[in-house]
């Protein structure tokens, strides 16, 4: 029997962002749940790797497949995080 509810897993994308002295910490995720399409959630993670790189942030992602079910991380989403990097910018000019 199949799950006619939708599907069994889903794609999660977390951002680690590395500090100087190389401790990596989970900062920021994109969960395909909360998008319309893994297309969508692709274009997200593309906006925010551009973002990242012009910012010169080093980390990395990190996508894995989760069953549906799992319980959404409590991290911020790709939009909060960009909104704290841009009022860091305004703070420190």
């Amino acid at each position: 029997m199949t799950d006619q509810a939708g599907p069994k897993y889903v794609m999660i994308s977390t951002f680690h962002r590395k500090t100087a002295d190389g401790f990596m910490f989970a900062v920021f995720v994109i969960d395909e749940r909360e998008c319309e399409s893994l297309a969508e959630m692709k274009s997200i993670r593309n906006d925010a790797l551009a973002e990242i790189n012009r910012r010169r942030i080093v980390g990395e992602f990190e996508t894995r497949r989760a069953k549906s079910g799992e319980v959404p991380s409590t991290l911020p989403r790709w939009s909060e995080y960009k909104r704290q990097l841009q009022a860091e910018d305004q703070e420190s000019s």
